[in-house]
């Protein structure tokens, strides 16, 4: 086997196993999070050139601690900013694990897009390998 199909089972078993990641988190903010009002202190740049914005969160939790995290979730361009009153979702058992609310910072459309495109790849490069050993 090659390299190339190498590579590629390995690079599309990675961003899979990402989409997955955001999404179980995801599911689990909704099934379990509790929703608090917020607000965005800043916006981290990450990625260079064709990077992404990762929100800081600062919210209240209904215990009265206050919390300020990154959400794991980012968008370019922003859908939020610095300064913008927001709606947090975070894990009780895990405050720090946090994401804004709603289609913005849900993670659906995140960890689907990672889901196919990585599935994508892993097929294409298990079908060249495959091909390769015959």
């Amino acid at each position: 086997m090659g390299t190339v199909p190498l590579l590629g089972i390995v690079f599309g078993a990675v961003f899979a196993g990402i989409g997955i990641r955001v999404l179980t988190v995801g599911q689990r903010l909704r099934r379990h999070g509790t929703r608090v009002p917020g607000i965005v202190t800043g916006l981290r740049w990450s990625g260079g050139d064709d990077g992404v914005y990762y929100p800081t969160l600062r919210f209240q939790t209904v215990q009265g601690s206050m919390v300020e995290t990154e959400s794991d979730l980012g968008s370019n361009p922003s859908p939020v900013r610095p300064g913008q009153q927001v709606t947090v979702i975070y894990d009780p058992e895990r405050p720090q694990r946090a994401r804004l609310d709603g289609a913005n910072g849900g993670g659906v459309l995140h960890g689907v897009l990672f889901l196919i495109f990585g599935a994508v790849v892993l097929v294409v490069s298990l079908i060249f390998a495959v091909g390769s050993w015959l």
